[in-house]
C-alpha cells in the first residue's frame, strides 16, 4: 500500500475586511450600474485584485493605452469611455489602495513642484476667462499625466517594472509605424494627405499625421537608448558565459539564459525604434523631423564618448540625416515636404500676405501665431483663459482668409502665452527646464548603465518636445502621459534607482 508523502496543501487564508468590501462593492456593482457598466464590473474586480498584486501592471497598462486611446472607445452615459480613461480610473483605484495598505514614503521630485505651479496658473487664469468648459477639461488633460507621474514613482520598484514600461511603448510604437506604413504605401488616407510619388502621410490611429508623429516622436528617443544599453548587457552576459562555460553546461546555464533575454530585448528596443523613425519620416511631418532630429542630437552630444549608447545615437542622428537631409536619395515627396520646410522658416506679416495654394500652409502658421501674441498682448499676465485660444481665436484674428482656429497656435509656447499670460509661460519654461535638468544629470552624473541609458532616452524625448512644440502643440490627447512616465523613470533614475541592487550584484557576480 503506497503512502503518499506530499505535503498537504495550506489552508486558504480567511477573508479580511477589505475582501469583504470588494466582493459586496462588485455585487452592487453589478445591481445597480446600467449597461454596459455592469458588464464591466467582474473583470473590473479581477483587473483591481491584479493591479494590487503586480501594482507596477497599473502604470504599464496606462502606458500602453495612450496609442489605443481611439480604438474601441465605447459612449455611455454621454461619455465616450475610451482605453486610457478607463486604464486611468482602474490605477487611480489602485493607487489609493495601494497606499492605505502599505506603508509607504513620501515619494517627491523637483518636477512636481512647477508641474503643480502650472496647474494653479491655469485655474487662476480661468478668473476672467469667456469659457470655462474646455478650459476644465485642458486642466483635466495636464493633470491625467501628473498621476501618471506620481504611479510610476510608487510602484515601479524593479528592473523588471521598469523595463516593462519601454516594452509596452515599444509594442504600440510597433503597431503604429506598421499600421502607418500600410497607410503611406497603400494611399489610405483621405485627399488632404497625399504627399505626392504615389505616397500618403501616415496617420496610425492618431487620425493625425502630426499627433501620430508626435507619439512616435516622444518614443523612439527612449528605445534607441535603451537598445544601446541592452547590447551592452549582451557583450557582459557573453563574458560571463565564456567563463562559466568552462565548468559545465549546468553551470552556464544562467549565463546562457541571459544572453537570449538581453539579445531578444536589445532586438525588440531597436526594431521598434527603428520602425518608429520610419514612421515619423512616412507621416512627413516637418516639425517632428526637426524634434526628432534635435532629440537625436541631444542624445549625441550627451552621451559619454565610446558607449554603445552613443554609437547608436549616432546612427539614428545618420539615419534622420539621409532619410530627411539627403535629399538626392529620397523620394520625391520627402524632397518636396523638405523643401517647404527650409523654405518657411522665416517670419513675415501675414497680414500683409494673399493666401494661395502655395503659401497656405506657412501663412496660416504665421496667422495662428500673430492671433495668439494679440491675446497675450491684451491679458499679458494670466492670458485669456487655459483652453480659450479657439473660443476667443475670432476676437483675436489677424488675417480674414483664418477666421476660425486651426485647433491650436501652432507653437505651444505662443499658445501657453495667450491663454496662461506671462505666468503661464514662464512656469511652463521652468517645468521643461527642471525635467531636462534632471534628465541631463541621471545620464551623466548616475553610476550605473541602465540609469544613464533612460536618463539618456528622457533628453532626446524631451528636446524634442521642446523643439516640435515650436511648430505644432504635443500637449493633445494622452500623449502627457507617456511623456510623464518616461520623465518619472528619469527621476528613479537619478535618485533612488530600483534596479540599482541588481545591478551591483550582477557586477559583484562577473568580477568573482
Amino acid at each position: 500500500m503506497r503512502f503518499s508523502t506530499a505535503k498537504p496543501l495550506p489552508s486558504l487564508p480567511a477573508p479580511t475586511l477589505f475582501g469583504w468590501a470588494l466582493a459586496v462593492a462588485a455585487v452592487l456593482a453589478i445591481l445597480i450600474l446600467p449597461r454596459p457598466f455592469d458588464l464591466l464590473a467582474i473583470p473590473a474586480v479581477a483587473a483591481g485584485l491584479f493591479y494590487l498584486l503586480v501594482p507596477a501592471a497599473a502604470a504599464v497598462f496606462l502606458v500602453a493605452s495612450v496609442p489605443v486611446q481611439a480604438t474601441g472607445a465605447v459612449s455611455a452615459g454621454g461619455v465616450e469611455w475610451t482605453a486610457t480613461k478607463v486604464a486611468l480610473g482602474a490605477a487611480v483605484g489602485a493607487l489609493a489602495v495601494h497606499l492605505v495598505t502599505r506603508r509607504e514614503t513620501i515619494r517627491w521630485s523637483s518636477i512636481l513642484v512647477p508641474y503643480c505651479a502650472y496647474l494653479l496658473v491655469m485655474v487662476a487664469s480661468l478668473h476672467d476667462a469667456q469659457f470655462l468648459r474646455p478650459g476644465i477639461a485642458e486642466i483635466y488633460r495636464w493633470s491625467t499625466p501628473l498621476f501618471a507621474f506620481v504611479l510610476v514613482l510608487y510602484v515601479v520598484r524593479s528592473r523588471r517594472a521598469a523595463l516593462a514600461i519601454p516594452i509596452a511603448i515599444g509594442a504600440g510604437v510597433l503597431w503604429q509605424a506598421t499600421s502607418g506604413v500600410i497607410q503611406s504605401l497603400l494611399e489610405l488616407g483621405p485627399a488632404s494627405f497625399a504627399a505626392g510619388g504615389g505616397l500618403s502621410r501616415a496617420y496610425g490611429s492618431f487620425g493625425k499625421p502630426n499627433t501620430y508623429a508626435a507619439y512616435l516622436e516622444l518614443s523612439a528617443p527612449l528605445l534607441l537608448a535603451l537598445a544601446g544599453w541592452g547590447f551592452g548587457q549582451i557583450v557582459e552576459q557573453l563574458r560571463a558565459y565564456r567563463k562559466t562555460r568552462l565548468h559545465g553546461m549546468v553551470a552556464s546555464r544562467a549565463e546562457r539564459a541571459g544572453v537570449i533575454w538581453w539579445t531578444g530585448f536589445t532586438l525588440w528596443m531597436a526594431v521598434c525604434a527603428l520602425a518608429g523613425l520610419v514612421g515619423i519620416v512616412l507621416s512627413f511631418s516637418r516639425g517632428a523631423w526637426l524634434g526628432t532630429a534635435a532629440g537625436l542630437l541631444a542624445m549625441l552630444l550627451v552621451s559619454a564618448r565610446g558607449l554603445p549608447i552613443a554609437r547608436v545615437a549616432v546612427a539614428g542622428v545618420v539615419a534622420v540625416v539621409l532619410l530627411t537631409g539627403g535629399m538626392r536619395y529620397a523620394p520625391e515627396a520627402v524632397q518636396e515636404r523638405y523643401e517647404q520646410l527650409v523654405s518657411q522658416v522665416r517670419l513675415f506679416d501675414a497680414r500683409q500676405v494673399i493666401v494661395t495654394p502655395e503659401n497656405f500652409a506657412a501663412v496660416e502658421r504665421m496667422a495662428h501665431w500673430q492671433t495668439g501674441i494679440a491675446m497675450f498682448q491684451a491679458e499679458p499676465l494670466l492670458g485669456v483663459g487655459v483652453g480659450n485660444f479657439n473660443g476667443r481665436f475670432r476676437d483675436f484674428q489677424v488675417h480674414p482668409g483664418f477666421p476660425t482656429s486651426a485647433g491650436h497656435a501652432h507653437n505651444y509656447y505662443i499658445q501657453a502665452a495667450a491663454e496662461t499670460g506671462t505666468l503661464g509661460l514662464a512656469v511652463y519654461l521652468w517645468l521643461i527646464g527642471t525635467a531636462l535638468a534632471v534628465a541631463l544629470r541621471a545620464a551623466r552624473t548616475t553610476r550605473d548603465a541602465l540609469s544613464r541609458a533612460v536618463g539618456l532616452g528622457a533628453v532626446g524625448v524631451t528636446v524634442a518636445l521642446m523643439v516640435h512644440n515650436v511648430v505644432e502643440n504635443l500637449h493633445v490627447l494622452s500623449l502627457g502621459i507617456q511623456l510623464a512616465a518616461i520623465w518619472a523613470l528619469a527621476v528613479l533614475a537619478l535618485y533612488n534607482p530600483p534596479w540599482s541592487g541588481v545591478a551591483q550584484a550582477e557586477e559583484g557576480t562577473n568580477s568573482a
